[in-house]
């Protein structure tokens, strides 16, 4: 059920909740500094919404559950224009009619392999050592499984002629100005987004992003690189390498460029 009691309240008392909105969405995987660039759009003035919510996008109805679940979670953040969501897990479903839908922009995300699996690993050993995550085996296949079903939904868009915004998790902290600009006019905002950002209530909590004490900074930090040991088998390895890839090569060929959206 995407509508509850609280849900019809909310929208009582705060009609603007149904005012018509556009909905950036990131399709992306645990680890690719997605917390960071939550946060960076987040803090635009015009957008609401900076972490991982959690939810599935199944219908134009999941876009309004978007807007309320946000408002509920953080009641005293304004309605604005735009709302942002990131989608890390294939858990939370996302379907190819609400992508294409014209009030929706996507946004897709990718981090090499074995920094990925590296970060993963160093992250729930330390946050959660129970968890099936701390294997390094157990992260190596999440991050295939999560980073095909990105590119079949992505397979979805092209085949409808949809646009959407690739770009490298490593840009966001080495580039950050240029990312920014490209999602500046993907997204159709009238003015640009800042290097710097705002620290919310829910930033640096559990379950809601980044935990480290970087994310606090309120500016792009470089972190240093991943030195954990990984004991991951050579051909599990080599498969994720094979994946990345080919799906980084296919969602560059098909990613709307401000390149060829100026020439055109």
């Amino acid at each position: 059920m995407e509508s509850n009691v609280e849900s019809v309240k909310d929208i009582l008392f705060n009609p603007r909740l149904l005012a018509p909105s556009k909905h950036i969405l990131l399709l992306s995987h645990m680890r690719a500094n997605s917390t960071l660039i939550g946060h960076l759009i987040g803090s635009h003035r015009d957008v609401s919404g900076y972490y991982e919510m959690h939810i599935g996008y199944y219908s134009w109805k999941s876009l309004i559950n978007q807007k309320l679940h946000f408002h509920q979670g953080d009641p005293e953040e304004p309605v604005t224009k735009y709302y942002f969501d990131k989608i890390l897990h294939s858990e939370h479903y996302v379907s190819a009619d609400v992508l294409l839908r014209e009030n929706v922009v996507t946004l897709v995300c990718l981090r090499e392999p074995l920094q990925t699996i590296n970060s993963i690993v160093k992250l729930y050993s330390k946050k959660h050592p129970g968890d099936s995550f701390t294997q390094p085996e157990f992260a190596a296949r999440y991050y295939i499984e999560r980073v095909n079903m990105i590119v079949e939904t992505v397979e979805e868009l092209v085949k409808n002629k949809q646009r959407y915004y690739f770009y490298d998790a490593s840009n966001i902290i080495d580039n950050t100005q240029d990312v920014l600009n490209d999602i500046q006019t993907f997204s159709g905002l009238k003015t640009p987004f800042s290097t710097s950002y705002r620290k919310f209530d829910k930033t640096g909590e559990r379950y809601y992003g980044d935990s480290s004490e970087y994310i606090h900074s309120g500016v792009v930090v470089k972190k240093p690189a991943e030195t954990l040991a990984l004991d991951v088998d050579v051909d599990l390895l080599e498969q994720c390498e094979k994946v990345y890839r080919q799906s980084r090569d296919y969602l560059l060929e098909h990613t709307w460029s401000a390149c060829v959206h100026e020439a055109v």
